[in-house]
């Protein structure tokens, strides 16, 4: 475990938190896969931009917990697998709001320490 790299941390980060991003993008209106990777890049100022590879299986785990619905929907020659929140996605969604926004003024605070002391020690150096 690398607790001193960023990249650690990165990592955790953005597991974390794309689904939140998936269902928020959803909760505008349904999207295909591609779409919904732009609408997540988008949405989260690029800080957890899913890779292809990390999109479909969460576009599959969400559909398997009942969170989307997918179904496929022919545009010009191309089918695609269009999303759909459901309620229950919804519901998920606001779980994760008030759990992101209980925590986002402590770790506010955090931050704002931490840049200090990192200011302080730098300038001690």
């Amino acid at each position: 475990m690398q607790l001193d790299s960023p990249e650690y941390w990165d990592q955790n980060v953005r597991r974390s938190i794309s689904r939140l991003f998936i269902l928020s993008a959803l909760a505008g209106r349904p999207m295909h896969g591609y779409e919904l990777t732009q609408a997540v890049a988008e949405g989260s100022g690029n800080c957890c931009a899913p890779s292809d590879a990390a999109i479909y299986p969460a576009i599959r785990d969400l559909s398997e917990g009942g969170f989307i619905t997918c179904e496929a929907v022919s545009q010009g020659a191309r089918q695609r697998n269009v999303c759909t929140l459901t309620d229950r996605g919804f519901d998920a969604l606001s779980a994760a709001t008030e759990a992101w926004g209980n925590v986002l003024p402590h770790l506010a605070r955090v931050i704002d320490e931490t840049e200090a002391e990192t200011r302080k020690r730098r300038a001690l150096a």
